[in-house]
C-alpha cells in the first residue's frame, strides 16, 4: 500500500524538477536554447540535435550548426521565441546572449516559485488525504486491521514529512540560482 503512495510523491518531485529547469536563473540559458525547436528539412528538430553549443560567459552561447545551411532555420526560430536577447550571426554560427537578470525580474520569479512550492505541497496533502481515506475504508470493511491504519498512517505522514524537506531542497537550490 504504502508502495503506491511513495510512487505518487516520486512523480510529484520529478515533476518538480522539471518545472524547476524551465524557470529562468543564470543556468537558464543553456537549458532553453538546446530545447528551441527549430523547423528545417521539413520537419521540428530540438536546437541539440542540429548543432553544437558552447557557453562562452554566462549569459552568451555559440551555436555551430553541423550543417551551414540551416544557419538562417535556426535564426529564424530562435528570433521567433522573442527570449529578449540579441543574436549575432557569423560566418558559419551564432552569437547568442541572453540579457542578465534584473532585481524586479528576480523578485518576480521568486514570488512564482513560491506560489509553485505552495501548490506542490497542496497537491501532495491531496495525495495523502485520498490515500488515508482509501486505508480508512479498509480498517471499517476490516480487510486492515486497526494497528495497521495506524502504522500506515504513521508512514504516510513520515513520507510527507521526507516529501516536504525534498521539495524544500529544491527550492532553496533554485532560489539560490535565480539570486546569484
Amino acid at each position: 500500500m504504502i508502495e503506491d503512495f511513495k510512487k505518487e510523491l516520486e512523480k510529484l518531485i520529478s515533476e518538480v524538477r522539471e518545472k524547476l529547469k524551465q524557470i529562468r536563473s543564470y543556468r537558464f540559458a543553456l537549458h532553453w536554447l538546446e530545447n528551441v525547436m527549430i523547423e528545417t528539412y521539413g520537419k521540428k528538430f530540438d536546437l541539440k540535435s542540429l548543432a553544437s553549443i558552447t557557453q562562452i560567459d554566462l549569459l552568451k552561447y555559440k551555436i555551430e550548426p553541423w550543417d551551414p545551411n540551416i544557419i538562417s532555420d535556426i535564426e529564424r526560430d530562435l528570433k521567433k521565441t522573442n527570449f529578449g536577447g540579441s543574436i549575432i550571426k557569423e560566418k558559419n554560427s551564432l552569437l547568442v546572449t541572453f540579457p542578465p537578470l534584473t532585481e524586479e525580474t528576480k523578485r518576480e520569479l521568486l514570488k512564482n516559485l513560491n506560489q509553485l512550492k505552495e501548490d506542490y505541497r497542496i497537491r501532495s496533502r491531496k495525495i495523502r488525504d485520498d490515500f488515508l481515506k482509501e486505508i480508512k475504508i479498509k480498517k471499517e470493511n476490516k480487510t486492515i486491521s486497526e494497528d495497521q491504519f495506524y502504522k500506515t498512517k504513521e508512514k504516510i505522514d513520515k513520507e510527507i514529512e521526507e516529501f516536504n524537506k525534498k521539495i524544500e531542497e529544491l527550492f532553496k537550490e533554485k532560489e539560490k540560482e535565480i539570486l546569484q
